[in-house]
């Protein structure tokens, strides 16, 4: 058991001694070959498309998480496609413009996190594009987009008639509270029922007052009606988000080492085959 073990460590100082004294020998190529690949990535960080990620919150008391994903799943499917000309006129951009779109997504904006009924309106869009001149052509696009969806605009009229008739109704009763105010006021409604009423007057007053603040809420609702509102529009950035220095030098440098570690095992299979044929007799298999 000893002696099995001893031999294992021979048999890796071997190895290790074998391996130091390949790395010796081919020396100057892995230190030129990590080089140029180094290079090579350092170049490819400096002159392939920058990519930048901007994003933009909006809000919709119209769009589902779920519909929303769906609508945005088809535009990412048109870029994959390179179908421009759809993208563009989806977006109102032309077709370079929308070719420098490389993704676009929308999620919830709390997506990791409990969500009150009332965050759930709340939606990011993220982008990821070349040319960042275009953020404020594209933003106003996007909103087009969802605007000009039937469904959506199906559901914002729908909304809009449910308030203008909620309004309505409101205006009418505020108008008939008015008249019994008055009626109170002139004392016509007392000599009416003489005195058989038993009631405190200024419930009228408050009464009205909460109509009117009622009334007022849904008249700023039915005025941001729209599908989709910009709460934070995009920004351009500086760093762009890819090609990544740091990954481009490490991947560059580890193609050179495999590149580097090809020559040596191809130059080793060739001394074997050089030794093979001047010694036939040591390589024969013997039988």
């Amino acid at each position: 058991m000893e002696k099995q073990v001893n031999n294992d460590e021979i048999d890796l100082v071997e190895l290790l001694v074998k391996t130091v004294l390949l790395i010796k020998r081919n020396l100057i190529q892995i230190i030129v070959f990590f080089s140029v690949g180094t290079g090579l990535g350092y170049a490819y960080a400096s002159l392939a498309p920058k990519v930048y990620e901007s994003k933009m919150l909006v809000s919709s008391e119209i769009l589902t998480e779920s519909y929303s994903e769906r609508l945005f799943e088809n535009l990412q499917n048109l870029i994959k496609e390179e179908n421009y000309n759809s993208v563009s006129s989806a977006l109102g951009l032309n077709n370079d413009e929308a070719g420098a779109i490389s993704k676009i997504k929308i999620e919830s904006a709390l997506k990791d996190k409990p969500q009150k009924e009332d965050e759930k309106k709340f939606f990011l869009i993220t982008v990821e594009l070349t040319d960042q001149s275009i953020l404020p052509k594209l933003q106003t696009g996007l909103i087009n987009y969802f605007q000009q969806n039937d469904f959506v605009k199906l559901r914002v009229d729908s909304k809009k008639k449910m308030y203008q008739q909620i309004i309505s109704k409101i205006n009418e009763e505020i108008k008939s509270l008015e008249s019994f105010k008055k009626d109170i006021g002139d004392g016509s409604f007392f000599n009416r029922t003489k005195g058989d009423v038993m009631f405190d007057p200024t419930e009228v007053n408050s009464k009205i007052v909460g109509l009117t603040q009622e009334r007022e809420a849904l008249e700023e609702k039915l005025a941001l009606i729209n599908s989709v509102e910009v709460v934070e529009g995009f920004t351009e950035f500086e760093k762009p988000i890819w090609p990544k220095k740091s990954v481009s030098l490490a991947a560059g440098a580890t193609l050179g080492l495999f590149l580097v570690g090809i020559m040596i095992a191809f130059k080793s299979i060739r001394k074997l085959v050089r030794f093979a044929e001047a010694h036939p007799s040591q390589t024969t298999p013997k039988g």
